[in-house]
C-alpha cells in the first residue's frame, strides 16, 4: 500500500511541475524572428505577421555600386514598423554619395512615398509604413551594411 501511495505522490508532483512550467512559457513567449538574406536583386519578398530581419549583403549579390531593389509585401491591411542599422563608409567624396539606400512605401500602383534616403550610418527607429508594401533600392560597396528589422 505504501508503493501505490508513493507512485500517486509522484505523479501529482509531475503535474504540478508540467502546470508551472507550461504557464512560464507561455508568459515569456516571443515570435522568433525570421532571417532573410535579400538576394538575388530585383526580387519580391512576401512575409506573414510576425518579426523579421532582412539582411543586405553586396559581396553575396556582387551587385556593387549598381541598383539593387526589392518589394517587401506584408499581409493585406497592414502597415510595417521599421528598425534599421545602416553602415556606409562613403571613403570617395564627401560632397556626392557614392553609396546609398532608399526606403519607400509603396502607397499605391502608382505612387511610391519616401521614407528615407540614407548615404551615411544610420540608425533607424520605429520608422512605419502607410501600407504593407515596401521598396528599397540599394547601392552599397561590399565594405557597407544593410540590415532592417521589420514588425507587421
Amino acid at each position: 500500500m505504501i508503493f501505490l501511495y508513493e507512485k500517486i505522490y509522484f505523479i501529482k508532483i509531475v503535474i504540478i511541475f508540467f502546470n508551472f512550467y507550461s504557464n512560464s512559457v507561455q508568459l515569456n513567449f516571443k515570435w522568433p524572428e525570421s532571417h532573410i538574406q535579400l538576394t538575388p536583386c530585383h526580387s519580391t519578398y512576401t512575409i506573414s505577421s510576425g518579426n523579421y530581419v532582412l539582411d543586405y549583403d553586396s559581396k553575396i549579390t556582387g551587385n556593387y555600386h549598381k541598383d539593387c531593389t526589392f518589394l517587401i509585401e506584408g499581409p493585406p491591411g497592414t502597415q510595417m514598423q521599421l528598425n534599421a542599422t545602416i553602415s556606409i563608409l562613403n571613403k570617395t567624396n564627401k560632397d556626392e554619395c557614392m553609396d546609398w539606400i532608399k526606403l519607400y512605401d509603396f502607397y499605391s500602383n502608382t505612387t511610391l512615398v519616401p521614407l528615407g534616403e540614407y548615404c551615411e550610418t544610420t540608425n533607424l527607429t520605429n520608422l512605419s509604413t502607410f501600407s504593407n508594401i515596401m521598396y528599397i533600392i540599394i547601392n552599397i560597396s561590399p565594405d557597407d551594411l544593410f540590415q532592417l528589422s521589420i514588425t507587421t
